[in-house]
């Protein structure tokens, strides 16, 4: 038995953003000592985590109820994965092998010819503006199937809630905020406990449960919406890919076969991270989109600082924020923004916080 490993737990009647604990690896079980929980190896369930692609979670069901478990810092994660045996818990020898990267197949020569043609590209040209070019070409149905494939792979590492007051919420104002959008936009409620919302190619857009518990006001979701809606408007995700797949996926992309790319981008959309200047790109027209939508875009502001004073000074903080690098200079854009765009016109959302809370625990997500 070890002496205890660093870890964030989630569960029934623990904080939203995770209570910081210890656990113990025993010959057969996870031993949780604050809370005298012992949890078999057989019942465990790896999956990879949602913004940090080489992040380990842990699941598992207790008197029907969800818990996860997570490293709470790179150490913690390198002493779990060196003690927990991968035969005996579902899913961690994949995770191992997801982890370790797909390495991309180079098609024919046809294919090689054209990522040499466009290497040559890149060291002329700049590369951020290559790979929005790029973007620009990939076909809209391309966008769509790399959209539906990742939420497939997505189903398979999360539940998803099919009904119910939270996820009408959500609906509604996703729809308000997308009406005049070319995307066909559809909205997922995850049952993941981490405060989290992304959004996939083509306008698939997923908020995890713990996100609408930690938002005061209909207006807070409303500016998190509005963020990830741009990055699909702007096609961020798309770029992104293209970025991490390299330039034979690009070609292909272009090509319109999306299908040798898929397995590769699959489970890089929910883990990357934007630059800094695409963050800020969709925070203000995120905060445009707002006005735009007649919803007053305070909320943004005020969501950016609740994550930062709840998590001022722990060394473990909500996924949408630490996948969101520069917060507080990205809250004073959004606050200038605000400021030089009055808009007399936008109005604060209604909804009933309790009746969302109430779907959340009483609507059983479905097992994908």
């Amino acid at each position: 038995m070890n002496n205890g490993v660093s870890i964030l737990l989630f569960g029934p009647g623990l904080h939203s953003a995770g209570e910081l604990t210890t656990c113990q690896i025993e010959q057969s079980r996870i031993y949780l000592p604050a809370y005298k929980q012992n949890v078999n190896f057989s019942d465990l369930e790896a999956r990879v985590g949602s913004f940090d692609h080489d992040q380990l979670q842990l699941c598992w069901q207790e008197q029907g109820q969800g818990w996860l478990l997570m490293p709470a810092n790179p150490d913690a994660q390198k002493t779990l994965v060196k003690l927990l045996p991968k035969k005996e818990i579902a899913g961690l020898g994949k995770w191992k092998r997801e982890t370790l990267g797909q390495s991309l197949v180079w098609k024919t020569v046809v294919y090689s010819g054209c990522a040499l043609a466009l290497t040559t590209v890149l060291v002329v040209w700049q590369y951020d503006r290559a790979v929005s070019c790029v973007a620009g070409y990939v076909p809209l149905e391309t966008e769509y199937q790399i959209g539906e494939s990742v939420l497939t792979s997505l189903k398979t590492q999360t539940s998803l809630v099919e009904k119910g007051a939270a996820v009408d919420a959500i609906k509604k104002i996703g729809d308000r905020l997308t009406k005049d959008s070319a995307y066909k936009y559809q909205w997922h409620l995850s049952s993941n406990p981490a405060i989290n919302a992304f959004a996939l190619p083509g306008g698939n857009v997923i908020v995890n449960k713990g996100l609408l518990e930690k938002a005061d006001s209909a207006n807070e979701v409303a500016g998190v919406l509005a963020h990830e809606i741009q990055h699909v408007e702007q096609r961020h995700a798309l770029k992104n890919m293209i970025t991490s797949s390299g330039i034979a996926a690009a070609v292909l992309l272009v090509l319109g076969d999306a299908n040798a790319v898929m397995m590769i981008m699959a489970h890089q959309v929910s883990a990357q991270y934007f630059s800094r200047q695409a963050e800020s790109d969709a925070d203000i027209k995120g905060a445009a989109l707002l006005q735009k939508s007649k919803i007053d875009t305070q909320g943004m502001a005020d969501f950016f600082k609740k994550m930062q004073e709840a998590f001022k000074g722990k060394a473990q903080g909500p996924e949408w924020m630490s996948s969101h690098p520069d917060t507080v200079n990205r809250i004073l854009a959004v606050e200038n923004y605000i400021k030089e765009h009055p808009c007399p016109d936008c109005e604060k959302l209604k909804w009933d916080k309790k009746a969302i809370l109430a779907s959340l625990e009483k609507e059983k997500p479905k097992a994908k």
